[in-house]
């Protein structure tokens, strides 16, 4: 099993997983017609392993495919699929349900644990004793607000991370003729997401001077940003993540809703009302923040899997070739002998019990 790319000679990443798996974190497979490929990181192009090496680790990939991997896209040829640090590329279905929010959750359920590790914490204190010592000096920066008596470790990381306004702009009121120019996240949590129809998002800024509680007299962020916005908002209001039970019911409400498509989206932003991500509530604020995300990578994975595809249909033709005409004739037969094409299909893999 060869263990570096054969176009660049960049060493493969090991990927941890005992058996006859070749190398690398990529893998794309076949299993009707009995392809392996290791997918370069360097240069993204498709090693074909030698066909004689191939049997145990199809078999291997189609166990792993079934019993440890979770689906992350999916096209009528290609899936996408993650086990573990393994990013699986497998040709035609792979009969899984998506269920995209699973990635979410796990990156909201690290952020939880980043945020309350001790280094965290310390570097939050630390930084708000010197802004404190600053103010009373007349040095500190006024764009910061600490409420000492409640999360101050969450306001100072917050404002590290993120600043202290979520867009800027210049947006003027229908009703008063007044002007915004910042969205600060501080007053952000009263914003009120809308999805139209067509799955367009904007979100809505409550005047301050008409009236600041209600979604009636407005700023409207229209377009391509408002999404950027809602996402900024939603991270920096949820920078502490969530636990496990609370992901956990946030799931419930994205798959009530349908998914992370837009229709089932508009449905999910619909079925809050007029509310705004405070009036939300913590579970359907975190459903909406892992459906928005999940719907944006989403898209990025559909790109992904038409270059992919478009991958695939090349490299196929090679390994055919290769396979069919450079491959010795006692070889293949061999091969062909070995892969129970019928068994992969039917999701039967040698060693499992009946």
């Amino acid at each position: 099993m060869f263990t570096r790319c054969i176009f660049c000679h960049k060493p493969f990443a090991p990927n941890g997983i005992f058996g006859r798996l070749p190398p690398g974190r990529r893998l794309a497979f076949d299993p009707e017609r009995g392809r392996l490929w290791v997918v370069c990181e360097g240069c993204h192009r498709w090693n074909l392993c030698p066909i004689e090496e191939r049997w145990e680790a199809l078999h291997q990939l189609e166990r792993m495919v079934r019993d440890r991997s979770q689906l992350v896209a999916e096209t009528d040829n290609i899936a996408l699929l993650s086990a573990g640090e393994l990013f699986l590329i497998r040709v035609g279905k792979a009969g899984l349900a998506e269920q995209a929010w699973w990635r979410y959750g796990r990156e909201l359920h690290a952020r939880r644990s980043s945020f309350f590790s001790t280094r965290s914490q310390i570097a939050a204190y630390t930084f708000g004793a010197m802004q404190y010592l600053g103010e009373l000096v007349g040095l500190g920066d006024e764009d910061l607000s600490i409420t000492w008596d409640d999360t101050p470790a969450a306001d100072i990381l917050r404002w590290r991370r993120f600043g202290w306004a979520a867009w800027h702009g210049k947006l003027d009121c229908k009703f008063c003729q007044s002007t915004l120019r910042a969205l600060r996240y501080d007053t952000s949590w009263w914003c009120f997401p809308k999805v139209d129809v067509g799955g367009r998002m904007s979100v809505q800024v409550p005047c301050p001077r008409c009236d600041p509680w209600t979604p009636d007299n407005v700023y409207t962020i229209e377009g391509p940003e408002s999404e950027n916005v809602l996402r900024r908002v939603l991270a920096y209001q949820h920078i502490m993540g969530a636990p496990e039970g609370t992901i956990r019911d946030a799931a419930r409400v994205i798959e009530d809703a349908g998914g992370t498509d837009p229709e089932s989206l508009e449905r999910l932003v619909s079925s809050y009302g007029k509310k705004s991500l405070w009036g939300m509530g913590k579970t359907r604020s975190i459903a909406l923040e892992i459906a928005i995300n999940e719907s944006v990578e989403h898209r990025m994975m559909t790109q992904e899997l038409q270059a992919l595809e478009f991958m695939w249909r090349r490299e196929e033709q090679l390994a055919r070739i290769i396979d069919e005409e450079l491959t010795p004739k006692d070889i293949r037969d061999r091969h062909e002998r070995r892969l129970p094409v019928e068994v992969l299909a039917r999701g039967k893999l040698p060693g499992d019990q009946d």
